[in-house]
């Protein structure tokens, strides 16, 4: 999978396709610092089904108030994202690595 972008100061929302059936399957995504489980926590992402999980259709969305979040590090430009998923009370891998996240600040006016 490509960088992800996020944009400060924005809700942002990611489509992602599994590409198989995740409809029983409990998915949760975390954007650290560094790419391993004991970096600090930046933003946990809100994940729904896209439609009804079947066709592997997820949509991850990530509120613009937990990147202003005054506890958060302003001087943030990337992180790294897992994707975690169970199915059947067993954990199972998704990606190999974690996805670099670009942060970008929003231009407003």
């Amino acid at each position: 999978m490509e960088d992800v972008v996020v944009h400060k100061n924005r809700t942002n929302v990611l489509q992602v396709d599994l590409g198989f059936d995740v409809s029983l399957d409990t998915i949760t995504s975390k954007i650290r610092k560094r790419p391993n489980i004991d970096a600090t926590l930046v933003a946990t992402w809100d994940v729904a089904f896209s439609t009804d999980g079947t066709d592997g259709l997820l949509v991850f969305t990530l509120d613009d108030s937990v990147l202003t979040d005054p506890t958060l590090d302003p001087t943030i430009r990337f992180g790294y994202m897992d994707i975690k998923r169970v199915s059947a009370g067993e954990p199972l891998p998704v990606f190999s690595q974690p996805i670099k996240v670009i942060f970008k600040d929003t231009v407003t006016q």
